[in-house]
């Protein structure tokens, strides 16, 4: 059991900071998922500007990736939050370049994502320790999408943790509540196809998927959709891209997931409470469907 919830201004000015009504919102659903908390954030960018997020296995690597970082590119800004390092760069290079010459330095440390306009945060614990070491409630974009993990398929460390993402793509990133049964099938028929996996998650196969489809020609909404028919298992997820997010539910619609629209935003969230705790107003809500796919351009 997992919770996954967030926010989405569908303006440039509001009334509330981005990142207090994500806090409200992941907190009220720790309860669902107190392994570890992480949070897909999106941002203006038009320059070279690139949001990489990165795992450590051992903690003390966060000085070690800094300096290769230093050493390929001109960072503006960096977070060593002790088993995830956060970094805003300039960089014009390869992206494949810039993922090797870091995982260079160590087995036990992966990019977890590289954005242009995605920005991925995640830490152990509620969202409060990620608030402690990234300062979320500081954020005041448009989109701030998260979830609280429980973890079943796999480790509870950084890695494992999501948001996740497909270095694949650059700006596409999942936050999924479920389990996908059939996991195992895919993730060697996408291995075969020259796709790298970084994590042991079920979750994973979906970013993946989705860049597979549309590498084939599907749209984003098309891709969705297929990936409805060829997952198993029960499932809810959000995905975000540079330039709209989306709620996916499965054929069964067995994992919550409740929706507050206005002229002003939209909020998600897995409980009704903590959404209304989130952008503290009692606000109608409604639930997605079976098989169901939504989607906001941004």
């Amino acid at each position: 059991m997992c919770g996954v919830g967030g926010i989405y201004y569908k303006t440039a000015t509001h009334s509330q900071k981005t990142g207090e009504i994500a806090y409200r919102i992941l907190d009220g659903i720790y309860r669902r998922g107190p392994d570890s908390t992480g949070v897909t954030l999106w941002h203006e960018n038009d320059g070279d500007q690139l949001y990489v997020g990165v795992n450590c296995d051992n903690p003390s690597d966060g000085a070690r990736v800094l300096e290769r970082l230093g050493e390929i590119s001109t960072v503006k800004q960096a977070t060593d939050g002790a088993g995830f390092i956060r970094a805003v760069i300039d960089y014009a290079g390869a992206e494949a370049d810039l993922v090797a010459a870091v995982e260079d330095l160590d087995p036990g440390i992966n990019v977890a994502s590289v954005g242009r306009h995605l920005e991925v945060l995640k830490h152990m614990g509620g969202v409060a320790n990620l608030d402690a070491q990234f300062d979320l409630k500081a954020y005041d974009g448009r989109l701030a999408m998260g979830l609280t993990r429980y973890a079943t398929e796999s480790g509870i460390d950084f890695t494992n943790g999501q948001p996740l993402t497909s270095r694949a793509n650059s700006d596409l990133a999942i936050m999924h509540n479920g389990h996908i049964t059939n996991y195992h099938h895919l993730r060697s028929s996408y291995t075969l196809k020259g796709y790298e996996f970084t994590t042991q998650n079920d979750s994973e196969v979906i970013p993946i998927m989705l860049i597979d489809e549309m590498s084939k020609g599907a749209s984003f909404k098309d891709a969705l959709h297929i990936s409805i028919e060829k997952l198993d298992g029960c499932f809810t997820y959000i995905a975000v891209t540079d330039d709209c997010f989306a709620l996916v539910k499965d054929a069964y619609a067995a994992k919550p997931l409740v929706v507050a629209e206005t002229d002003e935003l939209v909020a998600l969230s897995s409980d009704p409470q903590s959404l209304r705790e989130g952008v503290l107003a009692d606000m109608d809500v409604w639930e997605p469907g079976a098989g169901e796919v939504h989607i906001w351009q941004m």
